[in-house]
């Protein structure tokens, strides 16, 4: 059903793309008419990270390859919400994507595995693990299977919690609120284990329903929640970091195919100097937005304990649908886990 109705979405965003882009004179800066073009989709607001980064891979891309590729760049969900551009890349209407982990999931559902309750630390945690060849390789290798070649995993960050009615320092605090998720399975499986009640909600239209209290909360990591401004419709911020998330960085295997091995060279090394752009904005921004929001939020720092323990049956399900990753994602954490964590070296 899930899938089904996204791929619905997605053809309706698919004509949306073709029809935006026929008719689309500007774009992220100057067109050059004699070069290949390249559209890139995201969802974040201008002024975030993924934006920026986004920015910054268009410069590269553009300086690399002595603009003989042109990157237009279609940010703020212009093109759809995550789970359409998704569609649309695989449909071949969208170029590429930097997005959610949630909607990559749909197609390589292996990777719901990395947003794991407490599985890191913190990003540099998550980074250790997810950059490994027995990691990324491996969701590369499913990508490609359902049309996406995958240039890398940009960071989402740790996950907060807020909420327009209480203060949140314990399980219990969250039972009964309506909580504004993503199309995101595993998101959903530890909402419902904390007895909330999950509400998957394309980002565009939360802020308004913040507003309007048609959803009482939501989570995300503070970056995206202060670029979107939902501090101001969400007075409680609990810090739980109760999961981590990328931004899964796809193209189109159809349109990576048609690029010579050069064009290739130039797409990933651009990518992957706009990920460690993106990632280090991230640690600076998150940093400044929690000093900033200890200001003008009440602010928690529930004890992660009897967090983890309420959610430790989604751990039993997700090892039961894919037993061997299971094994090699937290095996791998773990392995790092002392390294990153509080008082570790």
């Amino acid at each position: 059903m899930f899938q089904r109705r996204n791929m619905v979405s997605g053809i309706a965003a698919t004509v949306a793309v073709a029809a935006l882009l026929a008719g689309c004179a500007g774009g992220s800066g100057p067109r050059h008419t004699d070069a290949i073009r390249i559209i890139l989709g995201h969802g974040a607001a201008p002024g975030n990270p993924r934006s920026n980064a986004a920015l910054l891979f268009e410069q590269l891309v553009e300086e690399k390859s002595h603009n003989t590729i042109d990157i237009q760049i279609l940010g703020q969900e212009t093109v759809g919400s995550d789970s359409e551009m998704m569609v649309s890349v695989a449909a071949g209407t969208l170029d590429m994507t930097i997005n959610s982990q949630g909607p990559f999931a749909t197609y390589v559902p292996e990777a719901a595995l990395i947003g794991l309750p407490f599985l890191f630390e913190s990003s540099e945690h998550a980074y250790s693990v997810i950059d490994d060849e027995s990691i990324e390789g491996y969701l590369a290798d499913q990508a490609e299977e359902h049309g996406f070649h995958l240039l890398g995993f940009w960071d989402n960050g740790m996950r907060d919690l807020t909420n327009s009615k209480h203060e949140i320092n314990s399980p219990e605090d969250v039972e009964g609120l309506k909580i504004r998720t993503p199309d995101d399975t595993m998101t959903i499986s530890i909402f419902n284990e904390l007895k909330a009640n999950p509400t998957p909600m394309a980002f565009g239209e939360l802020y308004l329903a913040l507003r309007t209290g048609a959803v009482d909360g939501q989570e995300n990591p503070v970056v995206n929640i202060k670029s979107s401004k939902l501090d101001e419709v969400q007075p409680h911020l609990a810090v739980t970091g109760h999961k981590y998330e990328t931004n899964p960085f796809v193209m189109s295997t159809t349109r990576w195919e048609r690029l010579t091995p050069e064009q290739q060279q130039i797409i990933q090394e651009a990518a992957d100097e706009a990920r460690d752009s993106q990632r280090q904005e991230m640690t600076t921004q998150t940093k400044e937005i929690y000093a900033e929001f200890e200001q003008s939020l009440t602010v928690t720092h529930p004890d992660k304990t009897a967090f983890r323990d309420a959610t430790k049956p989604v751990y039993v399900q997700w090892q039961a649908k894919f037993p061997e990753f299971y094994t090699t994602i937290t095996e791998a954490a773990d392995a790092h886990r002392s390294q990153y964590a509080e008082g570790g070296e």
